[in-house]
């Protein structure tokens, strides 16, 4: 066989029916904006709004910073929060997601990465969410260290009964809250805290793995760059530092470090005692891997492991005498 034929027989099949929910989302997501501008009280603006804000933290400091790549440490009732704004998202149990996620981190932008850059923006972004698992995923699934979330109970209990769950607290309960508890209507509710408010969580998920492709720079492009987009949209190297040291648990999902409301909302929970043990790497311990990476053998995945460990040991220092 060929290497396009082999390439070709390790994709998935595109599911027609979560691209025609895809055009409905979106299409009655607009509408659900538009009457969200015009046709809906200020406390179901502010009511959308807030749990937007929750689902994405459910899923930026939650399923990414928290179970992914394993940023911080936070308390037990923290963490159970971060699983009802997780299914209160809509997008799909944190089992699948962390999984999907450190398949394309171990794989980034080869075949085996399910959300390929390589392959362009609407592909990162939307294809890849729509196709069925490929032949040769239960083999690549092998190759992924998946144990902490084996043993977390909160990451089994939402995957155990995810659907239930999520019907109760994704859909009945935001949606018959505005209705229930100040006369809004139905059908605002509906297209406003149901189709708005999934695509709007959606995409702000999807833009986890796609936003390379907005925010980041590639190799050896300038900073900052020269075109005029920079008004619009702030390009950096910091998604690529993100793929080097994805334990910093102050690189942002949309390309900035150490700013952005899920990186404050981290602060917030640090300050008053619910997160500790926050991994990130100093420049001290940076310029330190750049030399040896310049100057020695040594694999770079070495060099990052190595200043992974020292910013572990910083974290439980900061994190004794914090206690102390």
């Amino acid at each position: 066989m060929s290497e396009p034929e082999k390439a070709e027989s390790e994709k998935g099949e595109m599911q027609w029916h979560i691209i025609l929910w895809y055009i409905h989302l979106y299409a009655l997501g607009l509408y659900g904006a538009y009457l969200l501008l015009f046709y809906t009280s200020w406390m179901t603006v502010f009511f959308t709004l807030l749990i937007i804000y929750i689902g994405g933290l459910g899923v930026t400091i939650g399923a990414h910073r928290l179970w992914a790549h394993q940023t911080y440490e936070t308390v037990w009732y923290v963490r159970l929060f971060l699983v009802i704004t997780h299914t209160l998202a809509g997008v799909g149990p944190i089992y699948e997601w962390v999984l999907a996620h450190r398949i394309h981190h171990k794989y980034y932008g080869t075949e085996k990465d399910p959300f390929n850059p390589n392959k362009g923006f609407l592909h990162c972004h939307l294809i890849a969410n729509a196709m069925t698992k490929p032949p040769n995923y239960e083999q690549t699934v092998k190759a992924i260290d998946m144990r902490d979330i084996h043993l977390d109970g909160y990451v089994w209990f939402q995957n155990k009964f995810y659907w239930p769950l999520f019907l109760i607290i994704g859909i009945l309960l935001p949606i018959n809250a505005p209705a229930e508890y100040w006369g809004e209507s139905i059908v605002n509710s509906v297209l406003v805290l149901g189709f708005f408010r999934f695509a709007v969580l959606s995409n702000m998920t999807w833009l986890i793995h796609s936003g390379t492709l907005i925010w980041g720079l590639k190799p050896h492009e300038k900073y900052p760059p020269d075109d005029n987009i920079v008004f619009l949209i702030n390009k950096s190297y910091w998604l690529n530092y993100h793929y080097l040291l994805p334990w910093d648990w102050k690189c942002s999902e949309y390309g900035s470090y150490d700013r952005g409301w899920a990186t404050n909302t981290i602060k917030i929970l640090n300050i008053i005692g619910l997160v500790n043990r926050m991994k990130t790497a100093s420049s001290e311990s940076i310029r330190d891997a750049l030399f040896k990476a310049s100057t020695s053998k040594k694999p770079l995945n070495e060099i990052m492991d190595e200043v992974k460990e020292i910013a572990s040991v910083e974290a439980d220092k900061i994190n004794l005498h914090y206690h102390h």
